[in-house]
């Protein structure tokens, strides 16, 4: 099982870990050519209207190209004093949209839309919504949080990428392997089989399973089963319910490894406050499915 978990983590590692040493060194690039800075103030005037500050505007303009870019950006406001907790709260949630529409062409088109069909396109709204809503809580706080005035120039300083990936590396495979011998030993097996007790057909039930473990894997069994006869609803009613049941370990193993390491403990706040906003729309949403 340690052999196991080390395996899969090794893999994680070299599937990810990639993307998050070029966008850190990206952004580190951007940053000193002072293209980021532009490209934020090409959106803060949009963003002004709206009364959010420029720490914002870089952040949410970065989140657009790359989620890692932007919360380095605010990592480093953060750590330089810039900008307060509150703040970087209500950040964290307007850079929802465009964190979700940075995956639009590399997992929404390219993948789930092609292998679902119309159910792809019904999942991949739901995502959007759900992001949108919580952009619109982001903004309303972040117009309340903010630290001072908006600022005139945006002066970003050029973020170290060694040490930034050094510590992000450690984290991520610390955390990773945790949750993997957790999983080989079955402890996470309980939360899923507690599923067998909800009255739903027993394909959303596997779909749900299986998107405990593999959301890639869940899309794929669920375009399988609507090619078998099963509703395209209840193929999303799966996916999304999966959400709901590895919210938590998803957050632990993807989401909370990247902002422990850039925000430290201030980092699993963050994390949690965000997923559980994204737990009770799942929810609602879930709801409206079984419902229509």
């Amino acid at each position: 099982m340690i052999e196991k978990a080390a395996y899969s983590t090794a893999i994680f590692l070299l599937k990810t870990l990639p993307i998050v040493v070029i966008a850190i060194y990206l952004v580190s690039y951007s940053i000193r050519k002072g293209y980021m800075e532009r490209f934020a103030k090409l959106l803060h005037p949009m963003l002004k209207k709206f009364g959010v500050s420029e720490i914002a505007s870089a952040s949410v303009a970065a989140c657009f190209i790359s989620p890692t870019a932007s919360y380095s950006i605010l990592s480093q406001a953060w750590r330089e004093g810039r900008v307060d907790k509150g703040e970087v709260i209500a950040i964290s949630f307007l850079n929802s949209f465009p964190s979700v529409f940075s995956h639009l062409y590399t997992y929404f088109i390219p993948f789930v839309i092609p292998v679902l069909g119309f159910a792809g396109i019904v999942y991949t709204a739901i995502r959007f919504a759900s992001a949108i809503i919580k952009s619109a809580f982001g903004l309303i706080l972040s117009r309340r949080w903010r630290n001072g005035e908006i600022k005139a120039d945006l002066d970003i300083k050029p973020i170290s990428p060694q040490e930034n990936i050094i510590r992000i590396a450690v984290i991520m495979a610390v955390s990773y392997f945790a949750v993997s011998v957790a999983s080989e030993y079955g402890l996470f097996d309980l939360l899923a089989e507690s599923l067998t007790f909800v009255p739903l057909n027993p394909s959303v039930i596997t779909i749900a399973g299986v998107e405990f473990f593999n959301i890639r894997a869940a899309v794929v069994l669920a375009a399988g089963f609507i090619d078998g006869g099963l509703h395209w609803r209840w193929a999303v009613v799966g996916l999304i319910l999966g959400n709901v049941v590895s919210f938590s370990t998803r957050a632990v193993k993807h989401s909370l490894p990247m902002h422990v390491a850039m925000f430290g403990k201030f980092g699993v706040k963050i994390v949690l406050l965000n997923s559980i906003a994204t737990l009770l729309l799942d929810i609602i949403f879930l709801a409206i499915l079984l419902i229509v």
